[in-house]
């Protein structure tokens, strides 16, 4: 009897203290027809909950002042403060080095605000946050690329391009969405990245080099297992055409090097093809080859060889 007794007491005594816990916590609010914990409330006028996020920001909580921020973005959505207040969600996001959070709540203010002031100081923010991931290296899980810095990259430089495609980071942003790809060998995809640089900004001091960088990834493509002349020919025609406007550049020497490289692949797949009909005495096809040396790649270092063979085989067929 004395142990129901005693029971009761703690039952009793527990329920008195989450009484005045819950009393303490929460609060009924015929608004909203629920109950509200003060401490999570947001501020009665915009100004307020402003203020009450700032004061967690200017003490260095940026999550704190990140959640009050968001707070008065959402309750006060229409109010002048709201721009302000989701610019600086970017900001606290920043400071705790969350930088694809700080780019997505910077670009959600550039969305929701489109009139709002620093717009630009916005745009070269993530600008920096697309050359962090760039300078970042990609993890790797069992060697195949996963989610990471590369796509963030490009995912941040197209935003920067489209958000102010006039602006003095659109090329510069252009330009690093292409390294990006280029860093990360999908030259397929790099190779319009620099080409629309050249197009779409052909003054900017980046467009030279743009179309080089267009060039060599067409070259890197042309370097895939699965041997296709088209890619190569294609290469050494963008690098003959950078060559044409950029004669007197550094990257010009490289390009025509390159360029000779390439005309020497395509040679040596027809020298292999010509070699392999000449040993088994099928001296017509081999002269096809042969000769396909002469007219495609005049310049290779192996038009001495491919002329000489020509004139050997031929002397073979009239015996």
């Amino acid at each position: 009897m004395k142990r129901a007794y005693l029971f009761l007491a703690v039952l009793l005594a527990a329920l008195m203290f989450l009484a005045n816990n819950a009393c303490a916590y929460w609060v009924w609010t015929p608004e909203t027809k629920k109950f509200i914990n003060p401490k999570y409330a947001v501020k009665d006028s915009p100004k307020e909950q402003f203020e009450w996020g700032m004061s967690f920001y200017d003490a260095k909580n940026y999550q704190r002042a990140a959640t009050e921020f968001e707070k008065l973005t959402k309750q006060y959505e229409y109010s002048e403060y709201a721009a302000k207040a989701q610019y600086y969600v970017g900001l606290a996001y920043e400071n705790l080095h969350k930088y694809y959070q700080a780019f997505l709540a910077y670009q959600k203010a550039i969305e929701n605000f489109p009139n709002i002031e620093n717009i630009d100081e916005i745009v070269e923010r993530q600008y920096n946050i697309g050359n962090f991931y760039l300078a970042k290296s990609s993890p790797k899980l069992f060697g195949t690329d996963i989610l990471t810095s590369t796509d963030r990259a490009v995912e941040v430089y197209k935003k920067v391009v489209d958000n102010a495609p006039f602006g003095k980071f659109a090329d510069k942003a252009q330009f690093n969405m292409g390294e990006a790809l280029k860093k990360a060998e999908r030259y397929d995809e790099a190779l319009p990245a620099f080409q629309r640089l050249s197009e779409d900004y052909p003054n900017s001091m980046l467009a030279a080099r743009a179309k080089y960088e267009a060039a060599y990834c067409a070259y890197r493509a042309s370097l895939k297992p699965a041997y296709d002349a088209g890619p190569t020919d294609k290469a050494v025609q963008a690098f003959e055409d950078f060559t044409l406007t950029n004669q007197d550049s550094e990257l010009a020497q490289q390009a025509k090097d390159t360029v000779q490289r390439l005309k020497d692949r395509g040679a040596e797949k027809s020298l292999l093809t010509a070699q392999f009909y000449e040993r088994i005495k099928k001296y017509k096809g081999a002269i096809v080859y042969y000769k396909d040396i002469l007219t495609r790649f005049p310049e290779c270092s192996y038009i001495h060889t491919a002329q000489a063979k020509i004139d050997v085989l031929k002397k073979k067929e009239k015996r």
